[in-house]
């Protein structure tokens, strides 16, 4: 074919509306009818996972179970009830906090420790003694002004940290006892409950120390309790923390 006859078709080409080619050399449709063209890649927005869709499900249903609830008594009962946590498949018994129900303190940790899971006591175990020790110090106690409970009620496989998604359906309970029980100061311990309400992704050791509002509610973050039991260090710097709190209190 010569240069001429190139540029003829070329312009039969254009001429018909056909300005792209796809292959490099012409095509027969009547030879091979399973020729699909190429199709270009579009952007299209990531569609949820499923595992998302039942994160985001236990969470509104975890918000709908606590509608009509305005008592202590009936906020426990609920997240013993509650199982679309992912946690309950592991967890022996959830720990739904202690204390007086009208605090002026209350204290968030951040998950229970292997002898709470397994007697269901709160309190119990080398954190739940360390944190008895602690308000004794502070001259407050369960059964005095505080109020305490983890923020993640069911203790993950292991001893880990729970992840973001679990803590997401915590999250409702933890502000609803919040929002029952009306606390003049919250003693957060641990980034977990800090992340909760002050809606941050700052280290603790950043936050540690300092007061934060949470609700007009002073709060007073510190270290997690199973740090402290074994970091001499941080028990120093969490005493500095909780010689403020004392004195707000």
């Amino acid at each position: 074919m010569t240069i001429n006859e190139e540029l003829t078709n070329l312009k039969l080409y254009k001429e018909s509306g056909i300005d792209e080619f796809y292959n490099d050399s012409p095509y027969v449709f009547f030879e091979n009818n399973s020729f699909a063209f190429p199709v270009a890649k579009t952007s299209t927005p990531q569609q949820p996972t499923e595992k998302n869709i039942s994160i985001l499900k236990a969470s509104e249903e975890a918000k709908k179970a606590l509608q009509n609830i305005s008592t202590v008594d009936a906020l426990q009962q609920s997240i013993l009830d509650f199982k679309l946590n992912p946690l309950s498949k592991f967890a022996t018994h959830p720990i739904t906090g202690i204390g007086v129900k009208n605090p002026s303190l209350l204290v968030i940790t951040e998950s229970p420790n292997s002898d709470e899971d397994r007697t269901g006591i709160p309190l119990s175990g080398p954190t739940g003694e360390l944190l008895k020790k602690i308000l004794l110090a502070i001259n407050s106690s369960v059964e005095t002004n505080t109020f305490t409970f983890p923020a993640s009620p069911l203790r993950a496989p292991g001893n880990r940290t729970p992840t973001e998604e679990e803590m997401e359906i915590s999250k409702p309970f933890t502000l609803k006892f919040i929002e029952i029980l009306k606390p003049k100061i919250i003693l957060t311990m641990g980034s977990i409950p800090a992340d909760i309400l002050l809606n941050t992704k700052e280290p603790i050791t950043t936050l540690r120390g300092k007061w934060f509002k949470y609700e007009n509610i002073d709060v007073m973050p510190t270290f997690s309790l199973n740090y402290l039991l074994n970091n001499i260090e941080a028990k120093k710097k969490t005493w500095e923390d909780l010689k403020l709190l004392r004195e707000k209190l």
